[in-house]
């Protein structure tokens, strides 16, 4: 017998899903600009406000790829937008699953998600410049992060409320 989703975890799981479509968004438009702009010099992003704010410098900066961590010879030396694409999809994948350990999983990978936008966002200090799509995938990252955190406390209600005997 099918059971009913709540409407409460219907409504944080469209958010969750609606949330990594924007995340997808982003990251997607990021992973253009790089690559267009090492492969057109000439290129110029809609991204590029000024010298100051500008996401081609910081996406081609030599912490774009690899998180500016990783050896260029490493097999995981790829531009970071492909990064967070994945991580969008998986989660929007994982959402669908009304799960604990799904919504747990969510839950930890956000959290990794955070740190590495914390990291990320010194980067921009250091390279002293604001890259807008990024710092929009840190606020993406975040609501991500509440909203999987509100699904696993409402999971956990709805399995309380089923075990108490009436």
């Amino acid at each position: 017998m099918p059971t009913t989703v709540p409407y409460s975890i219907r409504k944080i799981t469209t958010g969750l899903i609606l949330t990594c479509v924007v995340g997808t968004l982003l990251t997607y438009y990021a992973y253009i600009v790089e690559t267009t702009k090492e492969n057109e010099e000439s290129y110029e992003a809609m991204c590029d406000i000024n010298a100051y704010m500008s996401c081609t410098k910081v996406l081609t900066s030599g912490y774009g790829k690899g998180f500016g961590i990783l050896p260029e010879n490493s097999p995981l030396y790829f531009p970071n937008s492909l990064y967070g694409l994945g991580f969008y999809l998986l989660v929007a994948g994982l959402s669908i699953l009304n799960t604990n350990a799904a919504t747990f999983t969510i839950v930890l990978l956000s959290i990794l998600s955070n740190i590495c936008s914390v990291y990320l966002a010194y980067i921009l200090y250091i390279l002293r410049n604001i890259c807008v799509v990024c710092v929009s995938t840190y606020i993406v990252n975040a609501v991500i992060l509440i909203l999987g955190i509100k699904k696993l406390q409402l999971l956990f209600e709805i399995e309380r409320s089923k075990a108490k005997p009436e």
